[in-house]
């Protein structure tokens, strides 16, 4: 059996007078791609900003590799190496993909900054990141 990454079990999230998410299970595999798939307005985004602790869940468990965050800040979450990238780009349009990269790189004031392996590691994990360099960021897919 392949050990859970993530799981959320019973999972409520209410936003104002909204009840969004009734009851949520969902387990995510180490080492597995999954998606969350649905129609507009299934909960999607609030499952996801659950995660994240942005909307926080009123009754439920959510787990990461075996320890519970639910009652996490984001940033703690956020410390766990947990991201999640909303539907907007929040990209500058007119800057490339590298000095795109390079303002969201923390402490990194030129492009030599950033750690090397690290940089490697992205390339590996998304080739277009590499490919489209100096591609003027507004150029590219939202995809």
């Amino acid at each position: 059996m392949i050990e859970a990454l993530l799981t959320m079990s019973g999972v409520h999230t209410s936003i104002g007078a909204y009840h969004i998410l009734h009851g949520v299970d969902l387990v995510v595999p180490r080492g597995k791609l999954t998606m969350l798939l649905g129609r507009n307005g299934a909960g999607k985004t609030t499952t996801l900003r659950t995660i994240m602790g942005l909307w926080r869940a009123s009754s439920g468990h959510i787990k990461f590799a075996g320890n519970e965050i639910a009652a996490l800040s984001t940033p703690q979450i956020a410390g766990l190496n947990i991201a999640y990238v909303h539907e907007t780009m929040g990209i500058f349009s007119d800057l490339t993909v590298k000095e795109n990269m390079l303002l969201a790189a923390r402490g990194a004031k030129r492009i030599s900054d950033i750690d090397d392996t690290r940089l490697k590691w992205i390339f590996s994990l998304f080739p277009a990141v590499e490919k489209f360099w100096s591609t003027p960021a507004g150029k590219l897919s939202g995809g």
